[in-house]
């Protein structure tokens, strides 16, 4: 099993059954094991998480819940779930405060 999102590991797993599929990724991992490399390294800490900015802009754009759904195709659940990372990740439990930081930052 792997997980559908490097950067959120709740948001599913994909269960993987080809011999040859395992094998591969089972090196993959080896190697990065033996590397002592973080194949998540890279990440830029000044920007906000990739699975996170599509968010940020129907936040922005000042779109219900409902239809950033319908425009991001993920669950409320899912939906809500990440505008709650967001909040954590700016520390506020304001939607407005968060796109004050957010701006300030220069996330938008």
């Amino acid at each position: 099993m792997i997980p559908l999102d490097l950067e959120v590991f709740y948001n599913g797993l994909l269960v993987i059954r080809d011999p040859a599929v395992v094998d591969a990724l089972t090196r993959l991992h080896r190697g990065w094991w033996d590397a002592g490399d973080d194949p998540a390294a890279g990440r830029d800490p000044d920007e906000p998480p990739a699975h996170l900015v599509p968010v940020l802009a129907c936040m922005r754009g000042g779109l219900s819940d409902q239809a950033a759904v319908a425009r991001l195709g993920l669950s409320p659940r899912t939906y809500t779930r990440r505008v709650g990372e967001l909040l954590d990740l700016l520390e506020t439990t304001s939607r407005f405060q968060a796109g004050t930081i957010a701006a300030r930052r220069g996330w938008i």
